[in-house]
């Protein structure tokens, strides 16, 4: 039979790296909240599908431990926007990526 190619997911440093690189976005949704509930603490878990390019394909949030939706929403709106090195193999990937979301100054 023929073997169908193995996507290789890029490396959890490597998702990391970006992740980093737009963590001001994810702040920006949790100083939001923050507004308007200014004690949220908590974990956003954003399920995101990388696509062959390496572009996001879709994205949804798959937890979020903050009571407020709309953080949640923001950052998964935001990921949709990303750019991540291609999966090798050319299929398709779908990343859970925590974050973990508290006031500055705890």
């Amino acid at each position: 039979g023929t073997q169908a190619p193995t996507v290789v997911a890029p490396p959890a440093d490597v998702i990391r790296r970006v992740v980093l690189r737009n963590l001001g976005q994810v702040n920006h949704c949790y100083e939001q909240g923050l507004a308007t509930s200014p004690n949220i603490a908590g974990r956003v878990v954003v399920r995101f599908v990388i696509g062959g390019t390496g572009s996001v394909m879709g994205s949804n949030v798959a937890d979020n431990s903050l009571g407020v939706p709309s953080v949640g929403e923001c950052i998964a709106n935001a990921v949709r926007r990303w750019q991540f090195p291609a999966p090798e193999g050319g299929g398709v990937v779908t990343v859970n990526y925590p974050f973990n979301l508290q006031p500055a100054d705890q």
